[in-house]
C-alpha cells in the first residue's frame, strides 16, 4: 500500500536528531523532495544553532529546499505564562500551519514514533485525560507520522544500518523536563516488567481513536448566536460522553484549545438541567448561560469599547461588532432625531439605574425593559447605548426613546448601522 503522503508537497520538520534524520531518509527513498524545516528555538545558544547548521548543510548536501526559522520561546513562554515545552510546540504548530495556509505544504512530517505516542499517553494520563488523549499521536488534516509504526529501538537500528548521520539535544538527557521524566525514567521500568508495551499501547490508541469517531457521529454540532455559540437544550438528554464531546468542540471553536477539566463539565450539564438565566464561570474566561431553549456559550471578552462621546460621524467597536450612524430620507423603524440628542450624551455600555421610555410608551428601568422584549440576558452587557446620565436615548441596533422620535418638526433623519467589523 502506498503512503499517505505520496505525490503531495511535503514540509519535514527536521531537527537534525536521530529519528527526524530518519524519518527524512524514509521520505526520500519514497520518492519525494521535501521542504526541510528546522526549528532554532533560542534555548540552548550554541549548540542549538549548530544543530540548525547541521540540518541546512545535510538538505543542501541532498539538493532539498530547507529553511531554519528562528523562535523566541523564553521570551513567549514568559508572556503567555507556560513552560518552555509548551511554547516552543504553540509557536511550532502556528509556523505549520503558515505553511499549509500558504500552498507552500499539502502536509507536515512529524518525526513522532510508538515511543513517543506511549510517553504522550502516559504524560496525559497522569495530568488527567479522557478518550481524546488515549487517542495518542495520531495523523490528522494536514499533518503526517511516517515513523507511527517504529519504535526507537528500530530506528537507531535503521541509522545504524543506512549510515544516516545525526546530532543529539543535551536536553533530552534532562529529567526535569516532564517528557524526559517519563522516557528516561518511568519507561525503562515499565519495558523491564512488560516488553514491548509500546506497541500495546499503540492498540490502545488505535480503539481510542474509534471511540472518537463514534463520538463525533453522535455530537451535536455548536449553532451560531450573536455573541457566542449554543447548544439545543437536547444535545444534554444524550449520553454524558457524547454531551461532553460537544461541549468540547464547542470550546474548541471559542478559541479554548486545551482540555477542560471533568468537573466544568459537569457544571455545564447541571446548569443545562437548571433555571433559565443561571451563569458559569468556565476555565480560559468563557461564560456559559442558560437560556429558554440554549445553552450560550461566551468567548473571552475583547474591545470593551468603554465610554464616548457622542459623535453623528463616528464610529463605535463593541465586541466586534461596529456601530455608526448614517442619514436617510425614510421613516422607518430605528429612525431618530439627532438634533434631540443632549450635549454630553455619551456611547457607552448599559449600567445599574438606567432607564428607557419606549416610543409612545412609559418609562421603566432598562433591565425590565430587555426582559419585556425577551432580549437574552448575554446580549445586554455586550450592546451599547447612548444615554445622556441614566436615561437611555438609544440602544444601538435594537430601539429608539420616546425622547428621539421623529415627527413634522425634524429636520434630520438618521439610523443606526450595526456590522462586523
Amino acid at each position: 500500500m502506498e503512503p499517505s503522503w505520496k505525490g503531495k508537497k511535503v514540509a519535514a520538520a527536521v531537527s537534525g536528531g536521530i529519528d527526524s534524520m530518519v524519518m527524512l531518509d524514509i521520505l526520500l527513498k519514497s520518492g519525494l523532495r521535501p521542504l526541510v524545516i528546522n526549528f532554532e528555538h533560542g534555548i540552548r545558544g550554541k549548540e542549538s544553532e549548530a544543530d540548525s547548521a547541521f540540518v541546512a548543510e545535510s538538505a543542501e548536501k541532498l539538493g532539498l529546499q530547507w529553511r531554519v526559522i528562528p523562535l523566541d520561546v523564553p521570551a513567549y513562554a514568559s508572556e503567555k505564562g507556560m513552560s518552555p515545552e509548551e511554547a516552543a510546540r504553540e509557536l511550532r504548530y502556528a509556523e505549520f500551519e503558515k505553511l499549509l495556509e500558504s500552498g507552500e505544504a499539502d502536509v507536515v512530517a512529524l518525526a513522532h514514533h510508538l515511543d513517543d505516542n506511549a510517553e504522550t499517553i502516559l504524560m496525559r494520563l497522569f495530568r488527567g485525560t479522557g478518550i481524546r488523549g488515549l487517542s495518542g499521536i495520531r495523523d490528522r488534516k494536514g499533518y503526517i507520522h511516517p515513523l507511527s509504526s517504529m519504535t526507537r529501538a528500530e530506528i537507531e537500528k535503521y541509522a545504524a544500518e543506512c549510515g544516516i548521520a545525526f546530532r543529539t539535544d543535551s536536553t533530552n538527557s534532562d529529567p526535569r523536563y516532564t517528557r524526559n521524566f517519563i522516557r528516561l525514567k518511568l519507561i525503562p521500568l515499565i519495558r523491564e516488567r512488560f516488553p514491548g508495551f509500546e506497541k500495546r499501547m499503540k492498540r490502545l490508541s488505535e480503539a481510542a481513536e474509534e471511540v472518537e469517531e463514534l463520538l463525533d457521529a453522535l455530537k451535536t454540532p455548536p449553532i451560531e448566536v450573536k455573541g457566542g455559540l449554543a447548544l439545543p437544550l437536547e444535545a444534554f438528554d444524550k449520553p454524558p460522553a457524547v454531551v461532553k464531546k460537544s461541549v468540547a468542540e464547542l470550546v474548541g471553536k471559542l478559541g479554548i484549545t486545551k482540555d477542560m477539566e471533568a468537573a466544568n463539565f459537569r457544571f455545564v450539564i447541571d446548569l443545562a438541567h437548571g433555571k433559565t438565566g443561571r451563569r458559569l464561570s468556565l476555565p480560559f474566561g468563557v461564560e456559559a448561560r442558560k437560556e429558554k431553549d440554549l445553552v450560550v456559550f461566551m468567548p473571552p471578552k475583547k474591545g470593551e469599547g468603554g465610554e464616548f462621546p457622542f459623535d453623528i460621524d463616528g464610529k463605535y467597536d463593541y465586541f466586534g461588532t461596529l456601530y455608526s450612524f448614517e442619514a436617510t430620507d425614510k421613516i422607518e423603524k430605528g429612525v431618530f432625531d439627532p438634533q434631540k440628542i443632549p450635549e454630553g450624551a455619551v456611547i457607552r455600555l448599559p449600567a445599574s439605574g438606567d432607564r428607557f421610555r419606549r416610543y409612545k410608551g412609559g418609562e421603566k428601568s432598562l433591565g425590565d425593559y430587555f426582559t419585556d422584549i425577551k432580549f437574552p440576558t448575554r446580549m445586554r452587557e455586550l450592546t451599547p447605548v447612548l444615554a445622556s446620565g441614566h436615561e437611555v436615548l438609544l440602544i444601538l441596533g435594537v430601539e429608539v426613546s420616546d425622547a428621539l422620535k421623529v415627527d413634522s418638526d425634524s429636520k434630520y433623519i438618521y439610523k443606526c448601522k450595526a456590522g462586523e467589523k
